[in-house]
């Protein structure tokens, strides 16, 4: 009789969609299924239903995480952080800011399009997918931008970067200070190396004569010191090098 009761349960197992039937019940169709199908015998009928099933499914390239069902969606945000592609941005420009907040389980979850977003400094906008804009500087200009999403914060600096024509650009003012030297200051653009080169005379052909070489600092501002010939005529010139 064991051995029988055991042969049945096996039987029963395995025939998961088949029907059933014994002396007691009739089981027409059995099935594990997120619907809602019927079972009957002579003493009851069950409109039965497993519902889905929950879970995390995930992928390495592209990195992707899939959470199903109720028991997918449990998480706790450990860290929430923000970056850019660069700290720089050049005046008038873009560049999409990443808002991410990481959870318990290991998994990330970009957060940009969520955060709510501020900022301080020459910023334009940020717009709701995390799109910052930079206005219009005269100068190289620290900026700041803030994401809030769910009690956690994070923020980021940046420096929007002057690249227009500053007053004065492209042009050599002298003063001539104790001792024969003259001060030369030049407006160019930020990082480009210039030389400075003097002649006495700009009479064809002009022997320039290079002096020293140096990279404009912020704002493309440059200062030069030379020590004039005070026995004749002193012509200087600035031109970038490469």
């Amino acid at each position: 009789m064991k051995a029988a009761f055991l042969l049945l349960l096996g039987l029963a197992v395995n025939a998961i969609a088949a029907g059933q039937n014994s002396v007691n019940y009739n089981l027409r169709v059995s099935s594990l299924d997120g619907g809602g199908l019927r079972a009957t015998s002579a003493s009851y009928c069950n409109d039965g239903s497993v519902s889905g099933f929950g879970g995390l499914a995930t992928a390495s390239t592209p990195q992707e995480t899939a959470r199903t069902g109720y028991a997918g969606q449990l998480y706790e945000v450990t860290s929430f952080t923000l970056s850019a592609p660069s700290t720089n941005l050049n005046e008038a420009a873009s560049m999409p800011l990443y808002a991410v907040q990481f959870l318990d389980d290991g998994t990330v979850s970009p957060a940009s399009s969520f955060a709510h977003w501020s900022f301080t400094g020459p910023l334009a906008s940020v717009d709701t997918a995390g799109i910052v804009t930079a206005a219009e500087v005269s100068q190289n200009t620290p900026a700041w931008v803030g994401a809030n999403l769910e009690g956690w914060t994070a923020s980021l600096n940046l420096t929007v970067i002057f690249i227009g024509i500053l007053p004065g650009y492209n042009q050599i003012t002298g003063q001539l200070l104790s001792g024969g030297n003259m001060r030369l200051s030049f407006v160019g653009s930020n990082g480009v190396n210039y030389a400075l080169d003097r002649c006495y005379n700009l009479s064809t052909p002009v022997n320039w004569v290079p002096q020293v070489t140096n990279p404009a600092g912020v704002n493309g501002l440059l200062v030069f010191t030379n020590l004039a010939n005070p026995t004749t005529n002193n012509f200087w010139r600035v031109r970038s090098v490469l």
